[in-house]
């Protein structure tokens, strides 16, 4: 079907992109949405090359674990620099052209667009590296800071602002706009740390990395769109370089959900995920609305303060800490104490072999045993069972034996448990879609 569509589709679409060639906002949407056709027909097409360079893993979310290519991020960046490419003479086509009066040419604003190109390579170069060779933690933190660089100089070189816009409700006590000064470039750089890892750290079922970043982004795009027709030049122009970044991000997340969506036919990797958080930060930085960005980033910064106590060891964290799968037999939800047996019963009993059930298999929230756990650790933990955020395992003279691992997505099956993966999905989706209108209210 998507051959089909993509060859009655292509020809029109590049009709259109000739009619509306002066029109840069319109080309851009026409080769956003031939990036978006060609990364629905091109991941298919490459998933068997990618397993035979050993770039697979197994869906350990399904009963049968099919093995998966890995990595399919990839192609969707790789997409999306080809479709900003061919799209840098066009958005500056009216400064050559002979029927209009001559112009200087905008060097700053090509060299912003460079810069956030240069920096968005960066991180898929980074995040490929990391599915490749699976990079450490400290890398991941060190290697975006320095991808960012370009984006920074270029900030520092052709506008300089530290002033941030203070939301309505905090006016009356700090004033309409606060100046930061070199603060402010440690946190514009600590935010495009912050961004690639956070959609890194929510993953781990079926289409949740790829939907919350196109949440993000229609967000983003909205908010853009309200803004393309300002009385203020400078405003329109921030507006749409950020639109004209968002649309073939969209184009192509779009494609790659498809195949990535329960039940997935490829898994995207932490290519994508760092492409993503990188394309929001370059758009939240040169766009001017860092500050709008981190509010549409309050599910991913509340998942990682508590996931704090894990990523910094105050609490054993294992290698993987998605849900788990069990087979769900009833609409009671198992008891506590023997979670973790029931959960390596029906892990070891599917790893056997096809096998046949009426039951539905559910997810729950994955544990970890607390040996090992510092003095801070325990405190931390009995402070989340205080506001109700975790699901703890005590022995019988009222010790904790083990928790569920510290992530939104375990959270979310501890609150509403038995939910299938796609619905588990679907409630995190809708989590982020709810942050989004909230975002919009406060500014």
């Amino acid at each position: 079907m998507y051959k089909r569509v993509s060859l009655v589709a292509s020809p029109v679409l590049l009709a259109l992109l000739w009619q509306l060639r002066n029109e840069p906002l319109a080309v851009c949407s026409c080769i956003s949405i031939l990036a978006g056709l060609a990364t629905w027909c091109i991941i298919p097409a490459t998933t068997h090359t990618f397993k035979r360079v050993g770039l697979a893993g197994r869906d350990m979310s399904k009963p049968l674990r099919p093995e998966l290519a890995e990595s399919m991020g990839m192609v969707a960046a790789a997409i999306y620099l080809v479709a900003t490419f061919l799209f840098i003479p066009v958005q500056f086509h009216s400064y050559w052209s002979t029927a209009q009066s001559p112009r200087v040419f905008p060097y700053a604003r090509l060299g912003e667009y460079l810069s956030a190109l240069l920096s968005l390579q960066s991180m898929v170069f980074l995040g490929f590296a990391d599915d490749v060779f699976n990079l450490r933690w400290r890398f991941k933190l060190v290697l975006p800071i320095i991808a960012s660089v370009p984006v920074l100089i270029v900030y520092y070189v052709g506008y300089g602002v530290t002033q941030v816009v203070v939301p309505v409700f905090l006016r009356p006590w700090l004033g309409t706009c606060v100046d930061l000064g070199v603060l402010y470039y440690v946190y514009i750089g600590l935010m495009s740390v912050f961004c690639t890892n956070a959609i890194n750290i929510l993953a781990g079922i079926n289409g949740v990395e790829v939907g919350q970043s196109l949440i993000i982004a229609v967000s983003i795009v909205l908010k853009d769109l309200a803004y393309v027709n300002s009385s203020n030049p400078e405003t329109e122009y921030r507006h749409l370089f950020s639109l004209y970044l968002l649309l073939p991000f969209i184009a192509v997340s779009c494609a790659l959900y498809y195949w990535n969506k329960y039940p997935a036919r490829v898994f995207v990797g932490d290519t994508y995920c760092y492409f993503a958080g990188m394309t929001f930060a370059v758009c939240g930085i040169l766009g001017h609305f860092s500050k709008t960005l981190l509010l549409l980033f309050a599910p991913q910064m509340f998942n990682f303060v508590y996931s704090a106590p894990q990523i910094f060891g105050l609490v054993p964290c294992p290698r993987h800490r998605l849900p788990q799968m069990v087979q769900n037999a009833g609409p009671h939800r198992a008891r506590r104490m023997n979670l973790h047996r029931q959960v390596s019963t029906a892990m070891r009993s599917f790893s056997k072999g096809p096998r046949r059930t009426n039951n539905a298999v559910c997810m729950v929230a994955s544990r970890t045993l607390l040996d090992g756990t510092t003095q801070l650790g325990l405190r931390i933990i009995c402070m989340y069972e205080c506001l109700g955020l975790v699901d703890i395992d005590r022995n019988e003279d009222g010790t904790m034996h083990s928790v569920n691992n510290l992530t939104l997505l375990n959270l979310v099956l501890i609150r509403c448990p038995h939910l299938t993966e796609s619905q588990l999905n679907h409630r995190i989706l809708l989590i982020q879609l709810l942050n989004s209108c909230l975002a919009f209210i406060i500014r």
